[in-house]
């Protein structure tokens, strides 16, 4: 099968707006970021036509062609993972009709209310002519987005992809969390994308390579719709690492997807440790600064991978959501 690499990185969060080089810079000094600001990343025409989170998929998508060295009109894949879509534009779209009847109903918000908007608009300003696939799921639609888009390229169903994720905070939906009971979840916005191609692809054009995601899986583990689980046994760890070659006691450092929910965290971390036993890495997460969302798969790849560089140890990035979806990738 075709080897999968890395080659480009870009990130629009509060903590970090850029490209392979912001990245390392704050990994080496993490530092709590503030308002996100996108005047500089998208022109005026753009600001006017697209909704925020169309704005901060077009954003990341560009950072992380531009660290790839991919231009324009390259034939290019696109997966794109969400956990709320653009649920901005879909509650003005319908306070509109709520307010005004037919008569409010707005035809430029109508095409933000559907899941893939992000896609579509993404696919259109970086000329992305290949395969487009939105992922709607609740914590890992990150991970399973750039998992996805790494077996569409190991199959040869693509030479190069973008895959990551995007989410926008809302008071709505901040309000309805905490009324649900989401307590100490702690949220973000922004949105994070890695370029995959496949290894051969990617030297031949003379790529900087900053990692090979050499392994990816995901599969569900029994829990109700929105519970956590108790069972501990991950078969899609155990799938990511047997395609990469790797034995459990080699990774050098666990990325999971930690956000602040006390037993959701607990059964990802009991997950783990059952999966890596006895082989104890660190646990390495980026919650607390940035606050979790889909965006944050693509860094914690990136992270990963500049970790394997420095150490020679590949490391897991690992997702696990309510209801037990769950994702796994190695990366070295």
């Amino acid at each position: 099968m075709t080897r999968v690499a890395i080659t480009g990185v870009g990130l629009v969060n509060a903590a970090v707006v850029g490209r392979t080089d912001t990245l390392a810079r704050w990994l080496d000094a993490p530092a709590p970021g503030g308002a996100i600001a996108l005047g500089a990343l998208i022109d005026e025409t753009e600001s006017r036509r697209l909704s925020r989170v169309c704005q901060l998929t077009v954003a990341a998508a560009r950072l992380a062609l531009a660290d790839a060295g991919l231009a324009a009109g390259a034939p290019l894949g696109l997966v794109v993972g969400t956990e709320w879509g653009d649920l901005r534009s879909t509650i003005e779209f319908v306070d509109g009709y709520l307010a005004r009847g037919p008569a409010g109903l707005s035809a430029l918000l109508f095409p933000h209310t559907v899941m893939n908007t992000m896609a579509a608009a993404t696919a259109i300003a970086v000329t992305a002519r290949e395969l487009s696939l939105t992922l709607n799921a609740p914590t890992v639609a990150g991970e399973l987005a750039i998992a996805r888009a790494a077996a569409a390229v190991r199959a040869g169903r693509v030479e190069a992809a973008l895959a990551g994720g995007v989410d926008q905070l809302d008071p709505l939906l901040l309000e309805t969390l905490g009324a649900l009971g989401a307590g100490a979840d702690v949220r973000g916005e922004g949105a994070g994308f890695v370029v995959l191609e496949s290894l051969p692809a990617a030297r031949r054009r003379g790529a900087r390579v900053l990692g090979e995601l050499a392994g990816a899986a995901w599969r569900a583990l029994p829990a109700r719709p929105d519970g956590v689980g108790r069972r501990a046994a991950s078969r899609a760890i155990a799938g990511a690492l047997e395609e990469a070659g790797v034995p459990a006691g080699a990774v050098g450092a666990v990325y999971p997807s930690a956000s602040g929910d006390g037993p959701r965290d607990r059964w990802e971390r009991d997950v783990i440790a059952a999966a890596l036993a006895p082989h104890r890495p660190p646990l390495v997460s980026f919650h607390p600064p940035i606050g979790r969302h889909s965006g944050l798969g693509a860094l914690a790849v990136a992270a990963a991978a500049r970790r394997a560089a420095a150490s020679g140890a590949p490391g897991l990035v690992h997702a696990l959501a309510r209801g037990g979806t769950h994702v796994a990738l190695v990366v070295r």
